[in-house]
């Protein structure tokens, strides 16, 4: 008998009681649901046996080809369209619904609002893929946020309801109904039996749809149609419940942020839903003495009735960056509303991207909001049924991390060692940049003359080009080259945006002409600084300069441009420089008849002149050209000429185009010499361009000349001759890539001036663009870089200091998969050649973009090229901004139909906004996140700061604030990469909270011989078996919060850790390993706050204590210790608060190794 007691107590020891909040997504799915309660049925088997992890869900979220996650049955959408008739027995005003749009993700599809006043409105498109979705069944947004949720003892099955009986559906502390249950012919038959569940005593969470399809007495109130406030909604938060006040805390927080921030500007024509006019619901949230949010008993259960501001369906919110959306909701009127906000300007047609017309795009700061609130309302289950809940922390050691992402690309950077300078400075506020470096440097806001060719892949009767290639920079074609680099000119005087216009001819305006008689073409190209340069061509790359070309490679199978000498001004006989006026104009014809080449030339006077081409390769002084007998000048600027037989008659003619967009003709007789007649108007370019440049050519192999015109927009446009002597307009000549607004148009900038001309001795013509470029960008890795000291000293500055530099990727919206891919494989090629590592990196994305041909290939072409996180981009189709601007913003793994497999992981983040201090600051969006424990990532530019002590200052003032931030909220400052490693642990492992049996049975049994007295004990296991190995020695820095409910809320909890620390009502504690944690005063120890980097702790006879730091860069730990401390260690910047008790230590690069003795 004894034996068997002693068998029976240790058995009872070794079986675990696992705490666990049992949770049910509940959708309209049949067959699969079937299969899923099968499984979910073994796992209940395998759960009572003491195995299995209890955050872990029955079934993965589905989705369908598309990558979307709604269907015609799915979502928010279906459930407006199919309430209508309620909504009119409730006398509501609601608009107009689309149903088969439902929840549906924005796709690649383009949306197009109908009309300003239509919320729904939807292109054919976009419906007919959306009625392709009704496979998929349920919203996997939703699904998916409860699937990555942060909830760390939380069990989800997701079976469909009409499935499970009512005692299968009893097991289940909580169910979330999935939208498509309302479209279900049965719906009445399911309603009931959620009620039933309800009233006996389960947790039913409803959204905002749901509300006028179940009786009021059920909801605690009579349902109301919300109108649309004016302004941003005053809202009120009554006294909830201890448990709920989470769900509250996150409505609060966010919205606050959210409508301080963007007032309705970001939710134009958005429809509010429903809201209760309650009886016995409680308001957790309220507007006008209307409930949004509420809580009502029923029974022995309860159902809380959600609001349609969160969670929010305006945009895709779905971890797919597609699904989440109703288009009913309202998206069309902010779509319709950028279109009239957001009118054509003259000369930014193919770089203002405001243009384009908006189109559904993923929303990081809903998207957060939805998980955090989604995530609460299983907090709040969780604290009802087990009296806490228990999340992981996204941050090493259940403190959240914090790092400054910093993109390195200005030119002016590199040469001043920017990044040094700023490295240093963060040194004294003991923290330190995340660096990724850009392939192509460049200067902001800089626009400056420059050449291009188009190789001419085709033929010279079918003449076809590449367009933009690897090397264009944010131009098109290749840079020629001039002495090894890319020939450039004058510089526009004023600051420039990519997208802004152009408004006086800043051009290289370029022309061909034998100049030292060696048979090779050179080029002159007059300037807007009034001088004609001359550039000696030095013949083909390959023998004259191997290297010229050596980051611009060109189209495959093409030869490789000339290369030309180093710019000179074009002189006159007498040896003096050819001076004009502002913004010259050059094209090399032979006017006199003599067989040589002469320049006619223009400038802002409008006057044409000719400079004879004398014996010798000189010419004499500018002469003016006669038309109609008179000197050739043409009003309201530059005259751009070319000479050639325009009307077919054998005799040469001359076209010259305006200032304000007209191409003129002036007929020429026949004779050696140009003799022209009076001239007349021949075409006008499109409204709005201005600076026609012509050149004449076939250009459609009729045998007719036609006209090729450059412009103030970079484009050229494409006169087409007809038979009778007319001209038609057939648009811009094209390439084979899309440009940056996702035309074919070639364009290379602004100012544009075509020029045919045969440059790499292939016997096609090529084509030659003058004009003026945007940002002079050249490949770091080139042989010609002009700093390379400079950056190499960077680069050994970061690898002296155990720094990581990441790339900084350039695509635009319109690069196809294999160009991006093209791209990253030149990226990783400069990072080779420099020396600097490429093992799984991460990037962001310089200027943000991001693929509108399909929402997720940018993350593909990466994922696949081994980059593993994305921390900077704005999603596909969001509108445009100088920056990232979400007042929140969370982590999540990227859910690809095509990565289903597991095979790849991608991680997706965004840097917080721009930090504002005084009068308007925006400090509240901060404080929000670290009340919800979430990672800050900060961007800022340091570029253009050193050595301005105006501008440092300004650094200064955001790294104090994190600095006190840190300090305050107790964050673990580290790089981007260590922040990465660490989300990935939190999201990828798992905690098993169990009891032995035994312990729990006698906790139960102390708990009701001393009522109002808890006892509680638990184990916190951590399990990083599925955590990837790119987290590296981050999956051993798990850590969790521990916040108390009601029932727990005024008693002190203990453990056997050696890192945690408790803030407010939570109790931080890391998991390197297994943990005990009970109900008891904690004991004063010493005990690790925070520690940014995995450490391993360990204590010696004599009691003290060695602490390894086990990570790079920067290595910061914060201690407690009863008895004070002398601590040891190379290079360490020690901060002590005697009256916390507590020392922060701080080292700068590779680990370190501490020695801690408490005094006796």
């Amino acid at each position: 008998m004894a034996v068997l007691l002693a068998l029976t107590t240790a058995l009872l020891f070794l079986i675990p009681k696992k705490d666990e909040v049992r949770f049910l997504y509940a959708t309209a799915e049949g067959a699969a649901g079937q299969a899923a309660q099968a499984g979910a049925d073994e796992a209940d088997a395998a759960a009572s046996a003491g195995s299995g992890a209890t955050d872990t869900t029955a079934v993965r979220v589905r989705a369908d080809a598309a990558g979307a996650t709604a269907s015609a049955k799915t979502g928010a959408g279906a459930a407006h369209s199919d309430t209508a008739a309620a909504q009119a027995e409730l006398g509501a005003t609601a608009s107009a619904k689309t149903g088969a749009t439902a929840a549906m993700a924005a796709s690649a599809t383009p949306y197009t609002a109908t009309a300003a006043n239509s919320p729904a409105a939807t292109t054919p498109a976009m419906q007919q893929q959306s009625a392709a979705k009704t496979d998929v069944g349920y919203d996997t947004a939703a699904y998916g946020h409860f699937a990555q949720t942060l909830n760390a003892n939380v069990r989800m099955d997701k079976l469909a309801l009409r499935d499970l009986s009512a005692r299968q559906l009893r097991r289940y502390d909580a169910v979330y109904a999935d939208p498509a249950l309302l479209q279900e012919p049965d719906w009445a038959t399911l309603a009931d039996k959620l009620m039933t569940y309800t009233r006996n005593g389960g947790r039913l969470l409803l959204d905002n749809m749901f509300a006028s399809r179940f009786p009021a007495e059920f909801l605690g109130g009579a349902v109301v149609k919300l109108p649309a406030p004016d302004a941003a909604p005053q809202l009120s938060f009554p006294q909830a419940p201890w448990n709920a006040q989470g769900v509250q805390e996150v409505f609060r927080l966010f919205t606050a942020s959210y409508f301080k921030q963007n007032a309705l500007n970001g939710l134009i024509g958005f429809d509010w839903g429903y809201a209760l006019q309650p009886t016995t619901a409680q308001p957790l949230v309220a507007y006008n003495g209307l409930a949004l949010l509420a809580l009502n008993r029923v029974g022995d259960g309860e159902v809380l009735l959600s609001s349609s501001l969160l969670p929010n369906r305006y945009y895709p919110t779905g971890y797919d960056m597609q699904s989440g959306m109703d288009p009913a909701l309202g998206f069309g009127q902010l779509a319709a509303k950028a279109g009239v906000d957001n009118p054509p300007t003259p000369g930014t047609l193919y770089f203002n991207k405001k243009l384009l017309t908006q189109e559904p795009y993923f929303n990081f700061e809903f998207a957060a909001a939805n998980q955090e609130y989604r995530s609460e309302l299983l907090a709040y289950v969780s604290k009802e049924k087990l009296g806490y809940s228990l999340k992981k922390v996204l941050g090493p050691y259940g403190r959240p991390a914090m790092a400054f992402q910093n993109h390195f690309e200005a030119m002016p950077a590199i040469a001043q060692k920017d990044g040094i300078s700023w490295a240093e400075l963060l040194k004294t506020y003991n923290e330190t940049p995340s660096f990724t470096l850009v392939r192509n440097a460049f200067y902001w806001g800089q626009w400056r003359e420059s050449l291009t060719v188009q190789l001419n892949t085709g033929t010279n009767a079918q003449p076809q080009f590449a367009g933009e290639l690897p090397g264009s920079g944010y131009a098109s074609g290749l840079h020629l080259m001039s002495a090894g680099q890319p020939l450039r000119q004058a510089t526009f005087p004023e600051y420039r945006e990519l997208a802004g216009a152009i408004e006086l001819p800043y051009r290289a305006y370029p022309a061909a002409v034998d100049l030292d008689g060696d048979s090779r073409t050179d080029l002159v190209a007059g300037s807007a600084d009034g001088f004609v340069y001359v550039y000696t061509n030095q013949g083909p790359a390959a023998a004259a300069a191997p290297t010229a070309y050596a980051s611009e490679p060109p189209p495959p199978g093409q030869p490789l441009p000339d290369t030309f000498g180093a710019g000179r001004k074009l002189e006159l006989a007498t040896g003096e420089a050819l001076r004009l006026q502002p913004y010259a104009t050059v094209h090399a014809a032979d006017v006199n008849g003599d067989g040589r080449a002469d320049l006619l030339v223009s400038d802002e006077s409008g006057a044409v002149r000719v400079l004879p081409q004398l014996a010798g390769g000189s010419f004499g002084p500018p002469a003016a050209l006669l038309a109609g007998g008179r000197p050739l000048t043409l009003p309201g600027g530059p005259a751009a000429v070319a000479v050639a037989d325009v009307d077919g008659d054998g005799a040469r003619d001359l076209v010259a185009g305006t200032a304000d967009g007209r191409v003129s003709f002036y007929k020429g007789a026949p004779g050696a010499a140009l003799a022209l007649g009076a001239g007349r108007d021949l075409v006008a370019l499109p409204a709005g361009y201005r600076y026609a440049a012509p050149a004449v050519r076939d250009v459609n192999n009729d045998g007719r000349p036609d006209l090729v015109v450059g412009s103030s927009e970079g484009d050229l446009q494409v006169f087409v001759q007809t038979a009778d002597g007319g001209w038609t307009n057939s648009g811009p000549l094209e390439g084979a890539s899309r440009n940056q607004m996702g035309s074919h148009a070639l364009v290379a900038g602004h100012n544009s001036v075509p020029l045919w001309l045969d440059v790499n001795g292939d016997g096609n013509d090529d084509l030659v663009v003058g004009g003026i470029e945007f940002g002079s960008p050249v490949a770091i890795d080139d042989p010609q870089f002009p700093y390379k000291e400079e950056l190499q000293a960077f680069i050994n500055y970061a690898k002296t200091n155990h720094m990581q530099i990441e790339p900084h990727l350039f695509f635009h919206n319109f690069k196809t998969d294999e160009e991006e891919r093209q791209e990253i494989a030149l990226h990783k090629q400069a990072f080779d050649r420099l020396g600097l590592p490429w093992s799984n990196p991460g990037t962001n994305q310089h200027t943000w973009r991001m693929s509108f041909l399909d929402r997720l290939q940018t993350l593909r072409s990466e994922n696949d090229q081994g980059i593993w996180y994305n921390f900077g981009f704005l999603p596909s189709h969001a509108p445009v901004i100088s920056r990232p601007m979400s007042v929140w913003a969370l982590p999540f793994l990227l859910d690809d139909t095509q990565r289903q497999d597991g095979s790849r992981t991608m991680l997706i983040h965004t840097p917080t906004p721009v930090l504002w201090l005084g009068d308007n600051n925006n400090t509240d969006v901060f404080e929000s996140m670290a009340a919800r424990d979430m990672p800050i990532d900060y961007f800022e530019h340091i570029e253009y700061h050193f050595p301005i002590p105006m501008k440092i200052n300004d650094l200064k003032q955001f790294a104090a604030y994190f600095d006190k931030l840190r300090t305050a909220h107790e964050y673990n400052f580290m790089s981007e990469p260590q922040m990465a490693q660490s989300f990935l642990t939190a999201l990828k492992g798992r905690v098993t909270v169990s009891r032995p049996l035994a312990l729990y049975l006698w906790d139960k049994l102390k708990d009701r011989l001393s009522p109002g007295n808890p006892h509680w004990h638990a184990s916190l296991v951590p399990d990083t078996s599925d955590v990837p190995a790119l987290a590296g020695d981050y999956a051993s820095t798990l850590g969790v919060a521990l916040e108390k409910g009601e029932r727990l809320a005024q008693y002190s909890l203990d453990t056997d850790a050696e890192i945690y620390h408790m803030q407010s009502n939570r109790f931080y504690v890391g998991l390197p390993q297994a943990t005990a944690i009970s109900v008891h005063k904690s004991a004063d120890k010493l005990h690790l706050i925070r520690s940014n980097v995995p450490f391993t702790l360990q204590q010696a006879a004599d009691g003290a204590y060695t602490l390894a730091l086990n990570g790079e860069t920067m290595q910061q730990v914060k201690l407690y210790s009863p008895r004070t401390l002398t601590i040891g260690g190379e290079d360490l910047k020690i901060e002590t608060d005697a009256d916390a008790r507590t020392y922060t230590v701080t080292h700068f690069g590779g680990p370190v190794t501490l020695k801690l003795t408490p005094a006796p």
